[in-house]
């Protein structure tokens, strides 16, 4: 994660020729109509100020941006200037009728008026329509271009350093929901303009020029080793998926439909759908999948470092005794694109490849997952260090995301100790915890399992837990708060030797928490 931002360091920026041009080129924002580059101004600034280093090469020339663009902007603009934006209410408001109206109007054509759909299709023209409207309120989204289909991952990265709470993004079926993100948005940048004492101009010129190559300069470690394989899926040829993934080189990054479980070093098979059936090759997710509000699978994850294997066709993995098992084979790999392969449909596409001639040396391996024998637990430390933790470890959690025998004051002054609290925020009385997890010895029996269960319920009720977790060397059971309650009939218990990456899932979605 990049590094907190010193004041002091954007300080210098905007003392630099650098910040100084970027922040003259969106002073002149609203004469958006006489320069092209405004449509993305994540590209616009960084080559107008480019343009103007001693001995660039990058030419500058000021372009009309085209009419039906400006036809856009210029509808947006007149129809948010009619409405006020002063409260959070009145700026949902306007952006709902923005889209739900009928009345801003993008062409001649009585029925060409702006939806939700073209909103946020084209978000980075609309958004400077009510940026010229609202300047106070409204901040153009450039984090979108024509070439890449997203740079939300850059923007996520930028919030991190700057400390900007971004807000969630609603569910992919609440349309709506996700096109109001732009409102929410917006007011968690104007909030880091206030703190900073940022004009209009110097919160872009910080948004889109400083802060990218900011996010940028951070090193980076080598990707770790992958923890789950997932099946990414390409295309028609009308989607031309197939000849982009000939052409790019291992160092090409880009975007793909994925699972929003997919971490930092995962490998990815990549199946083509057309103009061949078959693996056409291997990649690396290069971060951490994430939700994007303006793109439409909403999942998006970047992934590059591509492997181009022997190619293995459908009628090969269809045979495969293992692969041939899967779901996916029985959907005929149609919408199957960020599921998860066990591992052992994983390392039988790579013993499929192998007899195809490829060095398995060259690709990614999974961890082998080592076997405890239960009878060599002797207490309840022992289940702790040989299996929750390691099982902690696979759901992508480190030791920095929970806390052991975290001190809790219960009644008048006692203090109890959960044996791992997980997402700790807060002190005393206000502190709160994502997930809990309570570990025993033994559990035999129901009536050891409710013992356990009600200690860690006295505690989750206390510190707001979302979810429990019980182990013991007889199994684990994971519970979900359901109406402000943890109910010990919901459990869900399984056997140590069931957890697999394939039924993982749901319980890295209760406990991994809010980073």
């Amino acid at each position: 994660m990049p590094s907190q931002l010193n004041p002091l360091v954007l300080d210098l920026y905007f003392r630099s020729p650098g910040g100084e041009l970027a922040t003259a080129y969106f002073a002149e924002l609203p004469e958006f109509a006489a320069r092209m580059q405004h449509e993305w101004p994540r590209y616009g600034v960084t080559d107008y100020v480019g343009s103007h280093e001693e001995g660039s090469e990058i030419e500058w020339e000021d372009e009309a941006l085209n009419d039906d663009a400006v036809r856009v902007v210029q509808a947006v603009q007149s129809f948010a200037s009619q409405h006020p934006a002063a409260s959070p209410e009145q700026v949902q408001a306007l952006l709902t009728a923005l889209v739900t109206s009928g009345q801003v109007s993008l062409s001649g054509d009585a029925d060409d008026v702006l939806n939700v759909k073209w909103a946020m299709e084209d978000v980075h023209l609309v958004s400077l329509g009510l940026h010229l409207a609202h300047p106070d309120i409204f901040v153009p989204y450039g984090f979108k271009s024509m070439e890449v289909p997203s740079l939300h991952q850059e923007l996520l990265q930028i919030a991190a350093a700057f400390d900007i709470a971004l807000p969630a993004v609603a569910a992919k079926n609440d349309t709506l929901g996700r096109w109001l993100y732009l409102g929410q948005f917006s007011a968690a940048l104007q909030e880091f303009r206030q703190r900073h004492d940022l004009t209009v101009a110097g919160l872009l010129a910080v948004l889109y020029h400083f802060g990218p190559a900011y996010v940028a300069c951070e090193p980076r470690d080598e990707l770790p080793a992958p923890r789950h394989a997932w099946l990414l899926v390409g295309g028609g040829e009308q989607d031309g998926d197939y000849g982009f993934l000939e052409e790019i080189s291992p160092e090409h990054v880009t975007h793909w439909q994925g699972s929003l479980d997919m971490q930092r070093g995962d490998v990815c098979v990549m199946y083509i759908r057309s103009p061949v059936k078959e693996i056409h090759s291997l990649l690396r997710v290069v971060e951490d999948a994430y939700v994007d509000p303006f793109f439409h699978y909403k999942h998006a994850v970047q992934i590059g470092g591509i492997v181009r294997v022997p190619r293995v066709p459908f009628q090969a993995l269809k045979a495969d005794a293992v692969f041939g098992a899967s779901t996916h084979i029985g959907r005929n790999l149609q919408g199957t694109s960020g599921q998860m392969l066990s591992a052992a449909e994983y390392n039988a596409v790579l013993q499929m490849l192998a007899e195809r001639g490829l060095d398995l040396s060259s690709v990614p391996h999974l961890p082998e997952q080592a076997e405890v024998d239960l009878a060599d637990l002797a207490n309840e430390r022992d289940v702790e260090l040989q299996l929750v933790e390691p099982l902690l470890h696979r759901l992508g959690l480190t030791e920095n995301d929970w806390v052991r025998q975290l001190p809790v004051r219960m009644g008048r002054g006692e203090r109890n100790y959960p044996d791992y609290a997980i997402g700790v925020t807060g002190t005393h009385p206000e502190q709160r915890v994502h997930a809990l997890i309570e570990v025993k010895y033994r559990a035999s029996g129901d009536l050891a399992w409710k013992d356990a269960f009600y200690q860690a319920k006295s505690y989750g009720l206390r510190l707001g837990a979302q979810a429990l977790l019980l182990a013991a060397a007889d199994g684990v059971r994971l519970y979900q708060r359901h109406q402000d309650d943890f109910i010990f009939e919901r459990g869900e218990p399984s056997d140590w030797r069931d957890l697999h990456d394939d039924n993982l899932l749901q319980m890295k979605r209760l406990l991994m928490p809010r980073r």
